[in-house]
């Protein structure tokens, strides 16, 4: 059985795809997240005493166990060993433990607390966010949580202004795209009449929701020619982008036999149907010596 270079690709990726899912997300799980993911490393090097984190009450909810319900609350906390906090967690971390470098702050052992408390009628948030100064005093406040501070206003800033690049490069962004990749094997062709000829893969991007007529022409390269796979030679081509999609022209370049050289750099010229000039492209052109 001999199998297609392209049929074997695809074997290969669907293969390869297959088998790194199901070795992150079956075996390894939540040690992508730990040793893989570099928020816990963002997240240690973020933090300070007075940030917000998702932490356990360890003066309230200690000495912990299991509790009857006819027994009452005399000389015991209020967590009741029910490991729901642990059960929800997605890194399988006890938050109980004090904050881990695993914890990626999502707050579910939080909720699933607050759901225990109801039921065992105890006062809610067990769990809950609490700066790191609060829980060495034993969660009172002995200073107010500075939520407004150096660092966190240097983030805003940040966040502010990556945002303003990132909108204005979205609000900027060209409607349409090129890419020009040119044929390497062969370089050139001789045809029989003397002229060279040169092969052009073109990809044409439209974003617009619309259908686009769009001419290409030539800049640069004195008495050359094109054509598509199949047509006649022109100065100029014509073809229609359909709304949001990618399109892909097979061109090729003629140069008269007394032009040519061995490599001159050229563009390929975009225009609309009005004649507005949308995109240039720079590449070159191959010849005999």
């Amino acid at each position: 059985l001999i199998i297609g270079t392209a049929p074997m690709t695809s074997y290969l990726f669907i293969l390869s795809l297959a088998g790194t899912t199901y070795l992150l997300g079956g075996l390894a799980r939540e040690q992508v997240c730990t040793y893989m993911c570099p928020w816990p490393r963002i997240q240690g090097a973020l933090i300070d005493d007075h940030t917000l984190l998702v932490s356990y009450n360890k003066d309230r909810g200690e000495p912990r166990g299991k509790k009857k319900k006819s027994a009452t609350w005399d000389g015991r906390g209020d967590c009741i060993s029910c490991r729901q906090c642990v059960a929800v967690c997605p890194m399988g971390i006890d938050i109980r433990d004090g904050f881990q470098l695993e914890c990626i702050q999502c707050a579910l052992c939080i909720d699933a607390c607050n759901g225990i408390m109801k039921k065992v009628d105890r006062p809610l948030n067990l769990i809950s966010y609490v700066a790191h100064h609060q829980e060495v005093a034993g969660g009172k406040k002995l200073q107010k949580t500075q939520i407004f501070r150096a660092r966190t206003i240097i983030y805003i800033v940040l966040i502010v202004f990556v945002s303003a690049i990132m909108m204005g490069t979205l609000v900027t962004r060209a409607d349409i795209d090129i890419n020009v990749l040119k044929d390497r094997n062969p370089l050139y062709v001789m045809l029989s009449d003397g002229r060279v000829r040169n092969g052009y893969t073109i990809n044409l991007m439209n974003k617009l929701h619309a259908d686009r007529p769009v001419t290409l022409s030539i800049e640069g390269l004195q008495g050359a020619k094109m054509r598509m796979s199949f047509g006649d030679e022109a100065a100029t081509l014509t073809t229609s982008l359909h709304p949001d999609t990618l399109k892909s022209l097979k061109i090729y370049v003629v140069v008269p036999k007394n032009k040519a050289f061995d490599r001159h750099s050229f563009s390929f010229i975009i225009t609309e149907k009005d004649g507005t000039k949308l995109l240039e492209e720079e590449t070159s052109f191959d010849g005999p010596e």
